[in-house]
């Protein structure tokens, strides 16, 4: 039996632009070392690479986010009229699961431990049912990833990733997480044991890269007392790793030395904004303003690079803010930003409830628009015009050669930790990377007013094929 998993990807500018990184999609990987030994698995990371569509496989898993939607059943219509059966799986599958089944063999609801052994079960007997949601198995089903199948020659930055939690114990208004997972990890010891005994690591860059790793956790501080028994756990591993986690863990000086201590060399955390009122909005309490530049300093010290994520268009935003937000920055001196997107009100969440009950979501919007960069809603405060015109602004300011060179020359002497001052040197080009999704100057990023990709729409009008429209 042959199997495909791929991971679809589309580019925030509506271009067919690859987009190499440190941090890919693992699904792929994680799917596949699900299936029975006896299948013959190939995995793609569309971000990475194209698709084989002329191909053939007995059954195809598909990995997508809401705005990829639309190009994920174009692939998967074509695929099926050749005769192979295509399965759907992710958050949008989940929510929108009788939309998916029209374009899709079978659909995925529930956690993949227990769903995607069933569904292989089941196609083998020639009893592929349309729908699967059998009820998780828990943190310990998780079962380590096919990191031999990963090709770091698609991707020479990359780095394998591995989850030791899932879920997020907060309640952010705009989080995809919020009322639909809750927090749970998995053994300390099936970690360790995945990271020494099943991990590939990158070849690339003479070595230089080698021993490192990502975890690909929502929220790796979820718990803070498990977030201590592993990196207790990591230390004599003498690996290099960077997590994802909420800002509040970074309070904790002693944490944050033992992170050091155990590898950990870089830190992503989504602040979002510098706006008290647009953090209340959000519900983000666990952000507090106050404390943000001694943390940020003390992180750095300890050899972390603290890395940051903002996004504008929130209802506390006003065009007051969002112009003296480089000047609120250059005040945080070692504040570095790799992520700014605009507020997306993703279906699943509270946020979009609320917007949907205030008449607030634009007209016109599609699945397409929900990829953290169009803006779906008319905030309190600002037009939708205003929002677009910050966010391009923002982009080219943040993502300057200036900028990455005050990066590099406040931050490259902080720490004299093994590794650091490499870190910093990789985090250059994701600096930058704040440019990538406002280069189709043709593009409106506001919701309804964009095109989707001419591919797509070239196939969707030749396979009669429709947007998903959500208002």
């Amino acid at each position: 039996m042959r199997i495909a998993v791929i991971a679809t990807y589309t580019h925030p500018t509506r271009l067919r632009i690859k987009e190499p990184s440190i941090m890919q999609s693992s699904v792929p990987e994680l799917i596949a070392g699900l299936c029975p030994p006896h299948a013959e698995v190939e995995i793609f990371n569309e971000k990475e690479t194209d698709i084989p569509l002329d191909r053939h496989w007995d059954l195809v898993f598909f990995s997508y986010l809401h705005s990829y939607y639309e190009h994920t059943k174009v692939l998967s219509t074509l695929l099926r009229q050749r005769g192979m059966k295509t399965v759907a799986g992710g958050r949008h599958a989940s929510y929108f699961p009788d939309d998916a089944k029209a374009y899709f063999d079978a659909v995925i609801t529930g956690e993949p431990e227990a769903n995607v052994p069933a569904l292989i079960e089941d196609f083998e007997k020639g009893q592929l049912q349309p729908l699967y949601n059998r009820p998780s198995l828990g943190p310990t089903a998780i079962r380590p990833y096919r990191y031999e199948l990963i090709d770091f020659t698609h991707n020479k930055l990359r780095l394998p990733g591995i989850e030791a939690s899932r879920g997020c114990p907060f309640t952010c208004n705009f989080c995809v997480l919020t009322g639909n997972e809750r927090y749970r990890y998995r053994p300390v010891a099936a970690v360790i044991d995945e990271i020494q005994t099943r991990m590939h690591w990158n070849p690339n860059f003479m070595g230089l890269m080698g021993d490192a790793f990502v975890f690909l956790d929502n929220n790796l501080g979820g718990s803070p007392k498990y977030l201590r028994e592993l990196c207790e756990a990591l230390i004599p591993l003498k690996k290099t790793w960077g997590c994802a986690l909420t800002f509040n863990v970074l309070k904790d000086e002693s944490l944050v030395k033992l992170m050091a201590k155990a590898g950990c060399r870089y830190v992503y955390t989504g602040l979002e904004s510098l706006n008290p009122d647009s953090l209340k909005a959000m519900n983000k309490g666990q952000n507090k303003l106050s404390e943000v530049d001694a943390v940020i300093r003390r992180v750095f010290s300890a050899g972390i690079l603290l890395s940051f994520g903002l996004i504008v268009g929130s209802d506390g935003d006003t065009n007051e803010y969002l112009e003296k937000l480089p000047t609120y920055l250059a005040d945080l001196k070692y504040f570095s930003v790799t992520f700014l997107g605009i507020v997306c009100p993703y279906p699943e969440t509270p946020f979009f409830r609320e917007l949907q009950a205030e008449g607030r979501l634009l007209p016109g919007t599609v699945s397409r628009d929900y990829d953290g960069y169009t803006l779906c809603h008319t905030p309190k405060n600002l037009h939708p015009s205003e929002v677009v015109e910050h966010f391009n602004r923002l982009c080219m300011e943040l993502g300057s050669l200036p900028n990455i060179a005050k990066h590099y020359w406040s931050k490259l002497t902080m720490s004299d930790m093994p590794r650091y001052k490499q870190t910093i040197l990789f985090s250059g080009p994701e600096i930058l990377s704040i440019r990538n999704p406002v280069k189709n100057k043709a593009r409106r990023y506001i919701a309804g007013q964009d095109s989707l990709e001419a591919w797509d729409v070239e196939q969707m009008r030749a396979l009669a094929l429709q947007p998903q429209r959500l208002t």
